[in-house]
């Protein structure tokens, strides 16, 4: 009688061992594999990604991104689209998938030359989520000459030069040289400084679309009222 159920029980724990290979050869979800019903968004070609174009104009062509669940396009899904940058702009900033799945923005490339970035961002989550871009600005054809402001610590911590006058429209790029400095802009009326301090070598640049006389100073050597401060009048 022993012997018996002891067969049996061996029986029942090689059956057991059957049925779980059988499970996985068929492609049961053992492993915990991705879900091949989730949500995912990536861009769509033409995307629209790596464009070059003019600081403060729209770009050419149109942003595009589909987003999906498994292989199926999901229409109704909302879109949330930004950029970073003085100026930059999307529109819209805010879209719902077509029942194409895809959803499209116009990027509005802020007043930096060099390269800029935005984003497509779905509304409660999903694979790939935000989606990047990249675009590259560049300064108007035929329009004012660029000015280059350098940063400087050899023999005393100075924005070399200190004061220039430019036309309306001109990009001036701070270049650090040597030290560790920023750009911070001071009165009124006024434009984005650089951020916190950094070492060179480092670049910034910003395009003066309006005129005015802007001030500005490095917070590490300088002040509104002295040191390391420069002027630029925009005419």
């Amino acid at each position: 009688m022993v012997r018996a159920t002891q067969s049996i029980a061996r029986m029942a724990a090689l059956l057991a061992a059957v049925a779980l290979t059988a499970c996985s050869s068929d492609g049961g979800d053992v492993g915990g594999g991705p879900d091949p019903g989730a949500l995912s968004a990536a861009r769509s070609e033409p995307s629209g990604n790596a464009q070059s174009g003019t600081v403060g104009q729209d770009l050419p062509n149109p942003l595009r991104i589909v987003t999906l669940r498994g292989a199926a396009p999901v229409a109704g899904t909302i879109i949330t689209w930004s950029a970073t940058g003085t100026g930059a702009a999307m529109t819209p900033t805010v879209d719902t998938t077509g029942p194409d799945g895809i959803s499209t923005s116009t990027w509005h490339l802020g007043s930096e030359v060099g390269a800029q970035s935005s984003q497509a961002a779905v509304s409660g989550g999903a694979d790939g989520s935000p989606v990047p871009f990249t675009a590259t600005a560049t300064a108007t054809p035929g329009g004012p000459v660029p000015v280059e402001i350098q940063l400087r610590s050899d023999a005393s911590n100075r924005f070399e030069p200190s004061q220039v006058t430019i036309p309306v429209g001109t990009t001036v790029t701070w270049r650090w040289v040597s030290g560790f400095h920023n750009v911070m802009p001071s009165g009124d009326p006024t434009f984005d400084g650089s951020g916190n301090p950094v070492s060179a070598p480092h670049t910034f640049s910003h395009t003066f679309n309006s005129a005015g006389s802007y001030l500005y100073f490095c917070i590490v050597h300088g002040s509104p009222d002295g040191g390391m401060r420069g002027t630029i009048l925009v005419q």
